[in-house]
């Protein structure tokens, strides 16, 4: 995998705990976060369980149903990663 590619792995697995964190302080069960977001239950479990990933839309849905900024959830989730993680990656790197 390249470099970009496990960033944007690890990114996505601190957004998703970062969401169900904020989902189990609520008091929420998936199908009322599901209800407020317009989405179905399962498409949330599968979400918080990493088997799939949000859509930009299907993350700003669910953080505006947990009652966070997306800005804000994104925010908690870069602050789980390693600082060095967030070197800039060259644009057209040499193969």
């Amino acid at each position: 995998m390249r470099p970009e590619s496990d960033f944007s792995h690890d990114l996505c697995d601190a957004l998703r705990l970062v969401l169900q964190d904020a989902r189990l302080s609520a008091g929420l069960s998936l199908g009322e976060v599901a209800a407020r977001a317009g989405l179905n239950r399962q498409a949330v479990a599968f979400i918080e369980k990493g088997e799939r990933r949000p859509t930009a839309d299907t993350f700003v849905r669910l953080a505006f149903a947990l009652g966070l900024r997306p800005s804000e959830a994104w925010l908690r989730a870069e602050a789980t990663l390693p600082s060095q993680r967030f070197k800039l990656f060259p644009a057209n790197p040499a193969r």
